[in-house]
């Protein structure tokens, strides 16, 4: 269990560990030797983590931090294997196809953000970012969709590469358009989704999910269950 702003160091086990976001948010970072951060990901409940690995020069470490109170399982890849070697009815290899699939998925993840960072201008940025995180946690209202985001300005500048003063004026923008409301500060309405999206050159990401992996590791399927070789 994590709260907000609290950080799981992942520097030292991001090749034997992986981790399932239960519930809450929280920022896959990286410190620079100057004191900067880059979040590389936001990730939701559902979401599964494998670590960062990256070799960006010299920094401070890599770790999740916490956007807001959140639980989340660690699983070490070593018992994920032994827990599932227990049967020959082709558990390990349904295992092994689903890491793949998470390794996969976070490829494609970090190729669509290293677009965005590289050819999208900050307000198609923000656009996105905005499109992004309703679809992931919005809630449908009256009048669009509706999105309490548990991100600072800051949060959301270090995502995207920008300054909090850019988002600022973006936020302020997009208001005027009349296409977004910001009801409270931690929180914002998309009056036309659609209209927001005919500005943007590309779509917005699907959400993923790994069926094998979160459902083990959030209990509708026990251990027992992958002994037993149900785990189809």
């Amino acid at each position: 269990m994590l709260r907000r702003g609290d950080r799981l160091d992942i520097s030292e086990g991001f090749c034997r560990k992986i981790w399932v976001i239960l519930s809450g948010m929280t920022a896959i970072c990286i410190g620079l030797a100057d004191g900067r951060r880059q979040i590389l990901g936001i990730e939701t409940a559902g979401n599964v983590i494998c670590g960062v690995g990256t070799s960006a020069g010299p920094r401070t470490g890599e770790w999740i931090e916490a956007l807001c109170d959140t639980m989340l399982c660690e699983l070490d890849l070593q018992t994920m294997v032994q827990m599932s070697d227990g049967s020959r009815q082709g558990c390990p290899q349904a295992l092994v196809s689903e890491l793949f699939n998470v390794m996969h998925q976070r490829l494609e993840e970090c190729s669509a953000h290293l677009v965005t960072l590289g050819r999208l201008d900050s307000t198609e940025r923000v656009t996105l970012f905005l499109l992004d995180m309703a679809n992931r946690i919005g809630r449908p209202v009256n009048q669009g969709i509706y999105v309490e985001l548990p991100m600072t300005r800051e949060d959301i500048a270090d995502y995207l590469g920008l300054n909090t003063e850019t988002i600022s004026r973006i936020f302020t923008r997009l208001k005027k358009s009349k296409l977004v409301q910001f009801p409270a500060r931690n929180a914002y309405s998309l009056i036309d989704p659609a209209a927001l999206q005919r500005r943007l050159p590309l779509p917005v990401p699907e959400t993923s999910t790994n069926s094998v992996v979160r459902e083990v590791l959030t209990g509708s399927t026990s251990p027992q269950s992958f002994r037993d070789g149900a785990c189809s």
